[in-house]
């Protein structure tokens, strides 16, 4: 369960994984509203998470994820 953290860029929003040095832009994201934000997050290199849907946090922040596929 990996801490990412999430930007926002003019072109979209990012993550980075601190312990990979990996930056990626997110290709996708389950539910984008501002009361029901997360779930299945697919980035642009086709790795995927899960992040429990909650309110839209405040860009920056980073927050802890699971790998897609453990228990989602």
């Amino acid at each position: 369960m990996p801490n990412i953290m999430f930007r926002q860029h003019d072109d979209g929003l990012y993550c980075y994984i601190a312990k990979r040095d990996l930056e990626a832009k997110v290709a996708q994201l389950e539910f984008e509203a501002d009361d029901n934000w997360g779930g299945r997050v697919e980035l642009d290199n086709g790795e995927a998470y899960f992040l429990a849907p909650q309110g839209k946090p405040s860009l920056p922040v980073t927050l802890r994820l699971k790998r897609a596929g453990e228990d989602d």
